[in-house]
């Protein structure tokens, strides 16, 4: 009964219909990646909360935090103690 109601629908409009939901795919994708990082941008700028810093990537030590390290760790860009 399925394979009946399938041949019923004409190419033409098949076509049409999967090219509007692969728009509209797209479209989604789009707006999924980049607008809450605009309205988070722009809600900032407008004078949101500024409670958060930059991101933290695990590395922002200060210079004269190489006291702290082993001696290994001390880069040899930074000379010795």
């Amino acid at each position: 009964m399925q394979e009946e109601h399938e041949f019923l629908v004409p190419p033409e409009l098949e076509k049409q219909l999967l090219t509007q939901v692969n728009h509209m795919n797209v479209f989604g994708r789009v707006v999924e990646l980049f607008i809450p990082n605009a309205l988070q941008t722009a809600a900032r700028i407008i004078g949101g909360s500024a409670e958060q810093g930059p991101a933290d990537f695990g590395d922002n030590r200060q210079p004269d935090a190489l006291e702290d390290l082993p001696e290994w760790r001390i880069p040899p860009a930074r000379g010795s103690r």
